[in-house]
C-alpha cells in the first residue's frame, strides 16, 4: 500500500468513525426515550386478575388456523409479515423430522453459495442506485454481517411452513429461498440507504 493509498485509507476510516459516533448518539436518545415510556409503563395502573381456571378436557379443536403478525427486521420495525397457522401437516413426528432436517440443509447450501457468489453483484447494482462506491472489503463486511445472522432467517421461514410429505421439498425450499434472499437485500437497502455518500468515497 502506497502512501496515498494510505492517506484514502486512513480519510475513510475517519469518516466512519464519525459516522459510528454520529449513530451512536442518535441511539443514546433512542434509549432515554425508551427509558423515559419504560417509567410511564411502570406508573400505569396495573389490572390484577385474582384467577382463571380452564376445563381442558372439554375443548375440543376441529380447525387451527389464523394470522399472526411478525415483526422481521429488528431495523425496520415498520416491515410485518404475515404467516398462517394451519392445521394440517403440523403433526410433529419422525418423518416430518427428516423431512425439515432435509429441507434446512437444502436451503442453507443454497442461500450460502448466494451469498458467496451473487450478493457481492446485488450490492454493485444497490451502490449504483443509491449513488455510492465501497471497497470491496466493506462489501465483504456487509455479506459476512448478514452470513453470521443467515441462519436463523432460515429456521424462521421453516418453522413457519407447514410440512407433509406429500409436499414437494423443491417447491418448499423455493419458497424459503426467495423469502430469506428477499430479506437479504431489504437489509442491504437498508444498510446503504443510511450510509451518507462520502462515507466511502
Amino acid at each position: 500500500m502506497n502512501y496515498n493509498d494510505m492517506i484514502n485509507y486512513l480519510q475513510q476510516l475517519h469518516h466512519y468513525v464519525q459516522q459510528q459516533d454520529k449513530m451512536i448518539q442518535q441511539l443514546n436518545k433512542q434509549l432515554t426515550g425508551l427509558r423515559t415510556d419504560i417509567e410511564k409503563i411502570k406508573n400505569q395502573p396495573v389490572t390484577n386478575i385474582e384467577r382463571i381456571e380452564y376445563k381442558f378436557d372439554q375443548l375440543k379443536v376441529e380447525q387451527l388456523d389464523g394470522v399472526l403478525n411478525i415483526g422481521l427486521n429488528p431495523t425496520d420495525p415498520d416491515q410485518i409479515d404475515n404467516f398462517e397457522v394451519q392445521q394440517k401437516g403440523m403433526n410433529v413426528n419422525g418423518g416430518q423430522q427428516q423431512l425439515r432436517e432435509k429441507l434446512l440443509k437444502q436451503c442453507t447450501q443454497d442461500i450460502h453459495h448466494f451469498l458467496s457468489h451473487d450478493c457481492v453483484h446485488y450490492i454493485h447494482h444497490a451502490e449504483k442506485q443509491y449513488d455510492l462506491k465501497l471497497d470491496e472489503p466493506h462489501r465483504q463486511h456487509i455479506i459476512a454481517d448478514i452470513r453470521k445472522q443467515i441462519d436463523s432467517r432460515i429456521n424462521y421461514y421453516l418453522n413457519a411452513q407447514p410440512l407433509s410429505d406429500q409436499d414437494s421439498l423443491e417447491n418448499k425450499k423455493k419458497e424459503i429461498f426467495a423469502l430469506v434472499k428477499k430479506d437479504v437485500e431489504n437489509s442491504i437497502n437498508h444498510f446503504l440507504q443510511h450510509l451518507p455518500k462520502d462515507s466511502y468515497q
